[in-house]
Parts: C-alpha cells; structure tokens; sequence
C-alpha cells in the first residue's frame, strides 16, 4: 500500500439517527489536519454503500472507509468483496451508527478520533469474511449472522426512537423475548448434526452483537473460524436470565449454551418452513429458502488496523461496554 493513501469516504448521512450527516464537517477537517488525501460519497439509500464501495477502485482509490454502522459495513463489505483481490481497497471504519458492534474488535477504531489516525497512519491487516449462501442469493458477512431471537430483535428495534445506543437493542430484547416462539433448527458442523429447539443459533467473526451483547466473546477475526453460539428454548425469566450473562461475556458455562468453532456451518428449518435470519444486523427473508449454509473466507479482506493484528484484547471490549 502507498505511503500516502488515496482514501473513498463511503458515508452514510442517516448513521446513528443522523449522526453521519452531522458528523461530516468534523469528519473532513479531522482527515485535513491529518493531512489524508479523501474524497467522500454520501448514500442515499439501502444498497448505494455496496455500489459506491464496487466503484472506487476504478477510481483508484487505495481505502474505503465506511463511515456509519454496521449496516453501513456490511454494505460496504459486499461492495469489495465483489471486486477482484487483486484491485480490491482496504476497509477502514468510522463509527457512528447505533450498535458498532465491529469497532470493538478491530484495534483502534472503537472511537472517531482513533479511528482518524489508524487511517492516517493504521496497519494493512487481513481480516476473515463469512460467506452465506441459500437458495437465490448469497451474501458476505463480516461480523456475525444468526437466527433465532435475534432476528425478532432487528424486527423490534425499527420501531424504537430516542434511546441512546446499547439501550435500544436492550429494550429490542426485551421486546422480543415477550413474543418469540423457539424454531426448531438443524445445526450441521463439522460433520455433527444438533436437531433441537433454539432460542439463538449465531455464527460470528466479532465478539459482540447488537452493541452490548458479548454472544462470542472468544472470537477472532482473524483465526480463520467462526465461532458458534446456540442456546437452548428457555422460557421467558430463564432467558432473561442467559441475557444478562450475554451482556457480560460470562455465558459460556450455563448448561443451556453450547459454543463451537468451525469453518464450516449450515442452519436449516427442521420443519421446512422459511428461514429468517439477519447478516451484521441487517434482517433477510428469503421466500422459500428454509437452509443457509455458512463459510469462513480467512484473510479475505484487508482491514487497516492501529497494530500489525486485527483484534483488541477481549478484556478490552468487555470493559468498553460496561462503561457505555
């Protein structure tokens, strides 16, 4: 990569209730009194971020920052993931959506002001991507997907206005918890097949998800697997229970929750009916569709990070989210 990198702001101006439209002025004389050679694109809608992230190599750019949430990311990780590798950008984060669940895991992004000098000055890390295929689509993640209570969590939380934050993704739970009906799933990894009730079946390459919940705590992005987190059907104190640890990272031990690691994973409708699920937060219903089978891509994109690795410390991410 250049020493003086040519950088696309993907920006998306409705980000964290308007934050990325607020933030722009902030954002451009950060980037100025760093002296980072940018340009900036703004969305203007559900998938321009994938489109305007295709483009920008053939406008040479070296880096596209995604400035926004994680919706932004994802759409934005698509947008590269569908180049060539060899004239693929680098990713950067800006954060200012609403969860930011991937910041907490790429070292030197979890606040704007670091995430201004890891682009200025950040080291070019690779970064593993999952894959999700089903019947009439195929999608790449790069934090975590999953089906289950979190899927009525999404559903939830587009009703919810003028919660800061976690908070919003804590009320979607709640929410959620009052009206979800367990889907019987069936679970295939690595040759194992678990048949059973889920309250969440998640397959993640970040430790946390929906801006508090610590699902995977013991991720990396960067081992080339994913990690696997199901829990059991509980009934509704049980599993307000199993939230509480989620929150902390300390669930990992209950008798209802079972964690594996894979490069491989497949979840499918034991009863045939359609499959719902959400990728880095954003919800898919495909008609007809009742599998989904699930890849690793190790090292598949560029990331550029503070350090010569991908990751904080866990016990740093966990002690972000009890401040916040």
């Amino acid at each position: 990569m250049p020493q003086k990198r040519r950088v696309c702001l993907v920006l998306n101006p409705a980000a964290g209730r308007g934050a990325g439209r607020r933030l722009r002025g902030e954002i451009e004389r950060a980037l100025g009194a760093r002296g980072i050679d940018y340009t900036v694109v703004e969305t203007d809608g559900m998938g321009h971020a994938t489109e305007l992230a295709g483009r920008a190599a053939g406008q040479h750019a070296d880096v596209v920052a995604a400035v926004g949430g994680d919706g932004t990311i994802h759409e934005v990780v698509n947008g590269l993931m569908a180049l060539e590798p060899a004239v693929r950008p680098a990713l950067a984060l800006i954060p200012v959506g609403t969860g930011n669940d991937l910041v907490k895991v790429v070292a030197g992004t979890r606040t704007r002001s670091d995430a201004y000098d890891t682009l200025a000055s950040g080291h070019p890390v690779r970064l593993d991507v999952g894959r999700a295929t089903w019947t009439g689509g195929t999608e790449y993640f790069v934090n975590a997907m999953g089906t289950g209570i979190d899927v009525e969590v999404v559903r939830q939380i587009r009703g919810i206005r003028n919660l800061p934050g976690a908070a919003v993704y804590v009320l979607g739970l709640v929410r959620a918890l009052m009206r979800y009906r367990p889907l019987r799933l069936r679970v295939t990894i690595a040759g194992d097949v678990i048949d059973r009730r889920f309250m969440l079946a998640a397959v993640a390459n970040g430790r946390c998800v929906g801006g508090a919940f610590l699902v995977c705590p013991g991720a990396s992005p960067d081992d080339g697997l994913l990690d696997v987190c199901m829990v059991d059907q509980l009934g509704l104190g049980r599993s307000l229970l199993v939230a509480r640890r989620i929150l902390r990272g300390t669930h990992g031990d209950h008798p209802a929750v079972e964690h594996r690691a894979a490069s491989r994973v497949t979840l499918e409708a034991a009863g045939g009916e359609a499959l719902f699920f959400q990728l880095d937060g954003e919800l898919r219903e495909p008609p007809g569709a009742n599998r989904v089978d699930i890849e690793v891509l190790p090292g598949a994109l560029t990331v550029l990070a503070s350090a010569g690795r991908v990751t904080e410390p866990a016990s740093d991410v966990r002690s972000t989210l009890e401040v916040r």
